[in-house]
């Protein structure tokens, strides 16, 4: 009986030794589903990615193994969905923020038998450079119109040849690639991200930002207002508590009569309006009691405020002997209001 043993190779060792490597180094560690994503389009998508992230392929058994050599804390269970064609995503982004970059992002690729088409498929009229033979009868068998000229076949019309939702057959297939057009959009779908000591799925990243945002305005205004209106001070709200409790106070002010200097164009003015609607009132019963140049300004609705400020302007209080040692027990303002 003999025994052998089972040598690894060097490369996967020394494969699983630098993705372990890098996956220590990450601040988030992604899976992405590279199902029907050929080279050149994942050429393209590395690309778009390059300033913000790695895209790296394994076997999955190795990507496994790189996993728990890493011996992060948490990474563990990222390894269960390590299923079918994926591909390992490293980047020190916010994961949200990389799987909208991914949606947003998508590649053309080439039409196979049997896809449904996500949109209008139109070939363009065009010259297809390929001389008189079989393919123009190609091209006809498919209700494309050509026509030779010059020695090549041109296709004459931009013509619809796969509606959006129908399947796209084998034959029609091959002559998309053959005219070098690629109806079809790849993207890669970040399934699972490794970050801050947990593992998020799929479901997690598949919410609308934008309106997650407007969520978080609104929900902050309620915040303020709650704040204002219930005394609450932050330090945010303090100012507009301010304004408030002072806007407050002034209208009391005014509805109790309680005269301070500030408020003299504020008493002013209500003078003002009240005169006018009493004026109003007056010439509804006698016109001839009110003067015509009050009755117009009356009629009009407009009211003369310079007045008011003027006289804000120009009072001064009246200076009174021994007033500089009674100053400490004045009233200044709207404090009086509050004892």
């Amino acid at each position: 009986m003999s025994v052998y043993e089972k040598s690894i190779p060097q490369w996967k060792v020394d494969l699983v030794e630098k993705l372990s490597t890098r996956i220590k180094d990450s601040a988030m560690v992604g899976l992405v589903n590279v199902e029907g994503v050929g080279a050149k389009q994942l050429s393209g998508i590395r690309e778009s990615l390059r300033y913000s992230a790695e895209i790296k392929m394994a076997r999955n058994t190795l990507m496994i193994r790189a996993l728990e050599a890493s011996k992060v804390k948490g990474i563990d269970s990222l390894i269960e969905h390590v299923k079918g064609p994926v591909a390992f995503v490293f980047s020190d982004q916010d994961p949200f923020i990389l799987s909208k970059f991914l949606r947003e992002n998508k590649t053309p690729a080439p039409a196979k038998g049997g896809q449904t088409a996500p949109n209008d498929i139109m070939v363009p009229a065009m010259n297809t450079g390929v001389a008189p033979g079989p393919f123009i009868s190609e091209l006809a068998a498919l209700r494309i119109p050509s026509r030779v000229k010059s020695g090549v076949i041109h296709i004459t019309d931009d013509t619809v040849v796969v509606k959006a939702g129908n399947v796209i057959s084998n034959a029609m297939a091959m002559m998309l690639t053959r005219l070098g057009i690629e109806p079809m959009e790849l993207q890669l779908k970040l399934i699972a991200a490794y970050t801050d000591g947990a593992v998020l799925t799929a479901e997690s990243f598949d919410i609308d930002l934008q309106s997650l945002f407007q969520s978080v305005i609104l929900g902050h205004q309620y915040a303020m207002n709650l704040s204002i209106n219930s005394g609450y001070p932050t330090s945010d709200t303090m100012p507009m508590i301010i304004v408030k409790a002072d806007r407050e106070a002034r209208s009391l002010a005014l509805s109790l009569d309680f005269f301070t200097q500030d408020l003299l164009g504020d008493f002013l003015a209500k003078a003002s309006s009240e005169a006018f609607a009493l004026a109003a009132a007056i010439s509804e019963k006698d016109p001839e009691a009110i003067p015509s140049e009050v009755l117009d300004q009356v009629r009009s609705g407009v009211t003369d405020t310079s007045a008011a400020t003027s006289a804000e302007q120009t009072y001064k209080k009246p200076e009174e002997p021994g007033e500089d040692e009674e100053e400490e027990e004045s009233v200044a303002g709207l404090s009086g209001l509050f004892g």
